[in-house]
Order: structure tokens, then C-alpha cells, then sequence
């Protein structure tokens, strides 16, 4: 169990970097080339990953307990609900801008979709991290 947490603890930093690359070539490149579309790729697989990481947490995890006034209790609530759901939200976006990013019709296609998206999904991804700093849900940075 333990090594699944660090796993998917791990690779968030990955998927991060990632994401903020493609992020970064979007408003940058001019030229939409295959090192870009790689990028885009790689971080729709991380976080495909990190889905599936993350799933396997879901059905065993002590964080996630559907008991009685579970909504009321913060790390129950936000593991069992509002974790998920915003990082399904944002695998979402990334999925769908890489998809359009594939099919725009040129390179300022490409990557406005890549911007819109993945911005999007940048941002979800920021707000429904278990940061160290929120204490009451018990997580660490690694």
C-alpha cells in the first residue's frame, strides 16, 4: 500500500513538469513539431497513469470510507469525492486538448489547444492536490 502512495506521490511531480512543458512550448513555439506533440503525448500518458494509480488507491485506501456522515468529515469528503472528481475533470481536459491539438488544422490550432486545455487542466490539477499545507488531509510531499 504504502509504495502505491509514494507512487502516485511520486509521479505527480512528474505529470506537473510535464504539463507546465507543454504549457510552456504552447506559448512559446512557433512551429508545432514532433518534439511538441511528443510532450503533449507524454503528459496525457502520465496522468492516464496516475488514473490508474490513483483508482487502485481509491479501493483500498483509508482515506476513502463511504461510512455514515461521511461528507462531514473533511479527509473523507475530499479523498472520496472532491479528489477524484477534479482530477478526472482535469484528465479530461488534457485528453481532449491533446486530441485537439492533433487534429487543428495548423500549428496556431495546435497549440491554442494545448493552451486552452491544458491551462485548464493546470489549474484543476493545483486545486484538488493533497498539498502538505492543508494539514487536515494528512498528506506529504513525496
Amino acid at each position: 500500500m504504502q509504495a502505491l502512495i509514494s507512487a502516485h506521490s511520486g509521479l505527480r511531480w512528474i505529470a506537473l513538469l510535464l504539463l507546465l512543458l507543454a504549457i510552456f512550448n504552447a506559448f512559446t513555439a512557433t512551429n508545432y513539431e514532433k518534439k511538441h506533440r511528443l510532450v503533449n503525448l507524454f503528459t496525457m500518458i502520465t496522468f492516464h497513469t496516475q488514473l490508474l494509480l490513483g483508482l487502485a488507491l481509491y479501493f483500498t485506501s483509508e482515506k476513502v470510507q463511504f461510512v455514515e456522515g461521511w461528507m462531514k468529515e473533511t479527509i473523507y469528503r475530499f479523498y472520496g469525492m472532491e479528489h477524484i472528481s477534479g482530477m478526472l475533470l482535469a484528465i479530461i481536459a488534457i485528453t481532449i486538448g491533446h486530441s485537439k491539438s492533433k487534429k487543428g488544422a495548423d500549428d496556431a490550432a495546435k497549440f491554442k489547444a494545448i493552451k486552452v486545455w491544458y491551462v485548464l487542466a493546470f489549474i484543476l490539477v493545483l486545486a484538488f492536490i493533497p498539498w502538505p499545507f492543508r494539514t487536515e488531509l494528512g498528506a506529504g510531499w513525496f
